[in-house]
């Protein structure tokens, strides 16, 4: 429901709609946009800290900011879509913590259902700045709306005649041709396409500060929780049956995997026995967590033997999940030892050391659960990913192919030569090779780079490899 809305707020609206349509067409839509992606997010941050009412939710402009700042130190374009999508969400963050006061703690289900409530009502708010302007027109300004229907009468008007004309006469017909070649040449259909979704993208920030500051409270009367109780014979029976098997398991891991290579059965072969099963194993490190939070949660308000030994095969599930995890590390790194890191691999090991924090922290959980967890999940989610913007995966990727290729003379080059500007810097040693293809081949890698072509593209991944090119 729309609060009585002052025309100083209705102007401050449409200024902000104006500025963030055409600061996100101008400065983040570019192809190749680099700097001008963090310069649109400081301005970002200029106008909402003079219109918001409350400061204190502007801090999820931060992480908002590093996403950003990989645009400036990363020639990498992987996460520019990624970031687009998790900085809405984090908009939306933003806008349910200055409605509804949402703090840490409040981190739960109901907060991510708030969150995409308030991304759908900042879309179905589009209409809004073209009824203002409209409701406008029809009270101070008539002569605008004149001017209006008269072009709208002109344009099939003119086209007519410039056909009816260019048909009667051939220099006419040349030179009307010649002008919307021009015409044509000068309106880029791409241009086109990013003043479109940059007034998209204007739409939606005007339709969460409109939310924000001209909207009454929406929230729907929640259903009254009820309260969810497991029971606890059942799900010892079903924690027993899968620890029995998963005990069967670790026993086959310290047994073949982790011990010495001579010790696997007769007819298989170390490398192919350890290289299998790495996907599966990492599904099964997230079903485990899924099932250990779902027992925890229908059983955290029960006492006695039986939630107390709940408590105990949770403890046991989640130590089985650990070596689940250094399983598959260990599968992981025995494809890279033999072939060197690749984006997923990198990705990979990542993820399974920040599962692991996720995991110890777990072990807290199930026998104290009385902390959000599901928080906990989150800021550990959103480390990972701002590290992975902030970090140069390809230069490391590029550091450990090279250097495998100057130790061990084994081919990883055609991947690395694939890489992005990001690894230039040790794509550049291979200058150093003997052999005068490798050369070729990283001097046609260099000339491959082409150069910014504006300011807004500036990037310093992109900067280090020009001048390493000489």
């Amino acid at each position: 429901m729309e609060k009585t809305i002052e025309p100083i707020l209705k102007r401050n609206l449409l200024l902000y709609l104006l500025i963030s349509a055409l600061g996100f067409s101008f400065l983040v839509l570019p192809q190749q946009a680099g700097v001008s992606v963090p310069i649109f997010v400081l301005m970002q941050a200029g106008f909402l800290s003079h219109l918001m009412p409350q400061k204190r939710p502007l801090i999820v402009l931060a992480p908002i900011f590093i996403l950003a700042l990989n645009a400036f130190l990363s020639a990498n374009p992987m996460w520019r879509v990624a970031n687009l999508l998790v900085s809405v969400l984090l908009y939306g963050l933003m806008a349910v913590w200055m409605t509804d006061g949402v703090f840490l703690k409040d981190i739960s289900s109901a907060l991510f259902r708030r969150i995409g409530k308030t991304i759908c009502r900042a879309f179905s708010r589009f209409p809004v700045p073209f009824r203002w302007m409209s409701e406008s027109r029809k009270e101070s300004m008539p002569t605008l709306r004149r001017v209006f229907i008269g072009l709208a009468i002109s344009v099939p008007v003119l086209l007519f005649l410039i056909v009816m004309l260019s048909r009667a006469d051939l220099i006419f017909s040349r030179a009307t041709l010649r002008f919307f070649e021009s015409l044509f040449a000068f309106i880029s259909l791409s241009a086109l396409a990013r003043f479109l979704f940059g007034i998209v993208a204007g739409l939606y920030l005007f339709g969460i500060l409109y939310g924000v500051l001209a909207v009454q409270d929406e929230e729907e009367e929640e259903c009254e929780r009820t309260q969810r109780r497991g029971d606890c014979m059942i799900l010892n029976i079903v924690l027993s049956s899968v620890l029995l098997v998963y005990t069967l398991f670790v026993i086959i891991q310290f047994r073949y995997l982790f011990a010495s290579p001579d010790s696997l059965p007769h007819g298989l072969n170390f490398e192919s026995y350890a290289r299998r099963g790495f996907f599966e194993l990492l599904f099964l490190t997230g079903v485990n967590i899924a099932f250990i939070l779902l027992t925890v949660w229908l059983t955290k308000t029960q006492s006695g033997r039986g939630a107390k030994l709940t408590k105990i095969l949770c403890l046991y599930l989640c130590a089985v999940t650990v070596v689940l995890l250094i399983s598959s590390f260990y599968r992981m790194w025995l494809h890279g030892s033999d072939d060197g890191l690749t984006t997923m691999r990198l990705l990979v090991f990542g993820f399974l050391i920040f599962e692991c924090i996720g995991l110890l922290i777990t072990f807290f959980y199930i026998w104290k659960p009385n902390f959000n967890i599901i928080q906990v999940y989150c800021l550990i989610a959103l480390s990972y990913y701002l590290l992975l913007n902030l970090a140069p995966l390809d230069r490391i990727i590029a550091r450990d192919q090279v250097n495998r290729y100057f130790e061990t003379g084994q081919a990883g080059i055609d991947y690395t030569l694939t890489l992005s500007p990001d690894a230039a810097p040790e794509i550049a040693r291979l200058f150093q090779s003997e052999n005068s293809g490798t050369r070729n081949r990283a001097r046609a890698y260099f000339d491959a780079i082409e150069s910014s072509e504006s300011w807004r593209q500036w990037n310093l991944s992109l900067d280090r490899a020009l001048r390493l090119r000489g």
